[in-house]
């Protein structure tokens, strides 16, 4: 099987989550080609069999690269099993208000962008208190203090769930083997 992860990427934290989703697929023994939405001309959909992609929330918004390139390639799209990996400091939060709006930020994407994925992990972002220019880093590490997170702007803080994420890719690699095991049985 050969699966093409899409990402795209504010900080680089989605990078490093679509690098890891990756090294997943690889483990299970399938191919996989990653490409920087932001990058992309036309990705060729011909040689894939299934389809994940990677994008952050920052502000409410998921990347316009990735909402362009899901739209740009919805027919292609809707022949293939799909998952999509949100990432937000929002999952991570302790409020559950806050899942839930992460969960409306992500149902609102795929009505603009006509996809609709098989399987969608909330997965857990970053601060990168280092990256972040003078006003972001004070406003961040505001937020931060008032959910109890972390508040040392000296060092990157992580959040994702490794150990979930892998899982995550596991049961959707699984799912689309299934499936194909599936179709080759029908024909």
């Amino acid at each position: 099987m050969h699966v093409i992860v899409i990402y795209g990427t504010v900080e680089g934290h989605t990078r490093k989550i679509a690098r890891n989703v990756s090294a997943t697929i690889q483990s299970l023994g399938h191919q996989v080609t990653v490409f920087d939405a932001g990058d992309l001309g036309d990705a060729d959909l011909d040689l894939a069999d299934a389809v994940i992609v990677c994008a952050p929330v920052h502000m409410g918004q998921f990347p316009s690269a990735i909402a362009h390139w899901l739209t740009a390639h919805d027919s292609a799209l809707a022949e293939l099993p799909g998952a999509f990996i949100s990432v937000s400091l929002a999952s991570a939060s302790p409020f559950p208000e806050e899942h839930a709006e992460i969960q409306k930020i992500t149902q609102t994407f795929f009505g603009q962008t006509g996809w609709h994925p098989v399987l969608v992990h909330q997965a857990a972002g970053a601060l990168r208190y280092p990256r972040y220019d003078f006003l972001k880093r004070l406003l961040m590490k505001h937020i931060a203090y008032r959910e109890g997170g972390p508040t040392d702007v000296t060092k990157d803080h992580e959040f994702t769930n490794w150990n979930a994420l892998a899982a995550f890719v596991t049961g959707f690699v699984e799912h689309c083997t299934g499936q194909a095991g599936a179709k080759r049985q029908a024909v």
